[in-house]
């Protein structure tokens, strides 16, 4: 009991000292000013780091705008389309992305003016798009269609507001070609005047527990691949309401936590029938009584493939302190995340007090994560001017990025595979070593005296390592290094 002791003691310090989440800082590929993020749709299978944004007019004049945005390599680039060009309709209101392979996504839409809403795909990365679901479907006037999710490239459902006392809901098996509605006797009937969220969904990272949000402060849960619903009522009135809205995240079937527009922060531990509130410590409490520093209250995402991580956002300008905030222990301990690093740029340390405007999350693991913002234009008052920012791109450790101390110094690709490049533009590398997360020294090289060398990192396991350089003049430098 005591070596486990001393060993979480040395881990938990090693980890302290060395990890610094941090944000890159892109062009969302908007080209307006002031578009902001309502939403991000990742693809969950595989390595592709690739995702959808959709776009919400931030300007203060509240247009309404059908605009997205996809990227294939991690956030750097993005294509927008503003507007999306779908077949057969005007001005549709775009309530969800969910891309299901590196070209292939869905979109659900809400009639705004010409057109029936419904299910819209992709095949070719958004250059054209197909109706999926039928001309029947969502065309009732009551009809609204939320959210649509896919298990894998076949099996999926879409969720729209209940029409004539049942949820419209539809389930397919063949990648959206036909689709069957989901009985009304499997959903749990909607009580009056009750309907769904845009975008209102949260999933485990597997997929074997799903849910939508309603505005009467209900979540509705399926664990068989949407063929049943059970409604779930949670502590509050309305999930979406104009003055009190709640973000909803979860770990896995079990654990979730809700963050709620006032700033509390909520947890279950029975997959979302009971909550509890949490009293959360953070580093931006203010001194001043007179104007508090409230708790983050955007948006709200747990970090597949870790343990215990939470990302939380704010974006409310109004406050002194508003950004992005990460916790490592489910959310008990926070931090106000000010690594950043602006367009390939170096890596910049803020002050508590410059605050950046953080919206929407999207995770698909710690090696890749999104975070919203709002797109700028160079000079706002010229509309032809080159737009930047917009989009943040999380980075697991900052902490040797910042502060360079070999100048020249390249190494790629990061996240590496099988090798790994070491680059100098000056002197020589004379040393090399590599550590894993508990300090454990995994590969080593001397007397190199070389400019390039390539390393083999075949045997090491997928995760994070730091490597230490040396150069002959024994300036060093300690980055990260990802193994996928």
């Amino acid at each position: 009991m005591k070596k486990l002791s001393v060993f979480v003691l040395v881990t938990v310090y090693y980890l302290n000292t060395f990890a610094q989440s941090g944000w890159e800082v892109y062009h969302s590929g908007y080209s307006e000013e002031s578009r902001g993020i309502s939403a991000f749709g990742i693809l969950n299978s595989g390595n592709n780091d690739v995702a959808w944004s959709i776009a919400y007019d931030a300007s203060g004049y509240n247009a309404d705008i059908s605009a997205i945005a996809y990227t294939a390599d991690g956030g750097i680039t993005w294509t927008a389309y503003d507007p999306v060009p779908l077949p057969g309709v005007t001005n549709l209101g775009i309530s969800m992305v969910y891309p299901t392979s590196v070209t292939t996504a869905y979109i659900t839409g809400y009639k705004r003016n010409i057109g029936n809403g419904g299910v819209f795909k992709t095949t070719d990365a958004g250059t054209t798009w197909t109706r999926s679901t039928a001309s029947n479907m969502f065309a009732n006037t009551a009809s609204f269609c939320n959210i649509v999710y896919f298990w894998d490239t076949n099996t999926g459902f879409v969720q729209g507001d209940p029409v004539n006392g049942e949820f419209e809901m539809y389930q397919t098996i063949d990648g959206g070609a036909t689709w069957t509605p989901i009985s009304g006797a499997d959903i749990d009937d909607p009580l009056p005047g009750e309907y769904g969220i845009e975008h209102g969904i949260a999933f485990t990272p597997n997929g074997s527990s799903v849910w939508f949000k309603t505005n009467k402060g209900r979540l509705y849960r399926s664990t068989n691949l949407g063929q049943t619903w059970t409604a779930f009522p949670a502590f509050v009135t309305d999930f979406d309401s104009a003055t009190d809205k709640f973000s909803v995240t979860f770990k896995d079937d079990n654990e979730g936590w809700i963050v709620r527009s006032n700033g509390e922060l909520y947890h279950s531990t029975d997959g979302g029938a009971i909550w509890t509130q949490m009293i959360p410590t953070y580093d931006w409490v203010g001194t001043d009584p007179t104007n508090p520093n409230p708790f983050f209250s955007g948006d709200i995402s747990f970090i597949p493939g870790t343990n215990n991580t939470l990302v939380i956002t704010e974006s409310n300008t109004n406050l002194p302190v508003y950004g992005a905030a990460i916790s490592y222990d489910g959310g008990q301990n926070w931090s106000k995340m000010i690594y950043y690093n602006f367009e390939g740029g170096p890596w910049e340390l803020l002050t508590p007090t410059d605050n950046i405007q953080h919206t929407s999350l999207g995770f698909r693991d710690e090696f890749f994560g999104l975070s919203g913002g709002l797109s700028h234009l160079n000079d706002p008052n010229d509309p032809n001017s080159t737009p930047t920012q917009g989009v943040f791109k999380y980075n697991l450790d900052t902490s040797f990025i910042a502060g360079a101390s070999i100048v020249g110094l390249h190494i790629y690709p990061n996240p590496a595979g099988n090798f790994v490049n070491v680059n100098t533009e000056n002197e020589a590398i004379k040393s090399i070593s590599v550590y894993d997360i508990y300090g454990n020294k995994v590969l080593n090289f001397n007397n190199l005296s070389v400019n390039n060398t390539t390393i083999n990192t075949a045997d090491l396991q997928k995760g994070i390592y730091l490597m230490k350089i040396e150069d002959a003049k024994n300036n060093h430098q300690i980055v990260k290094l990802a193994i996928k």
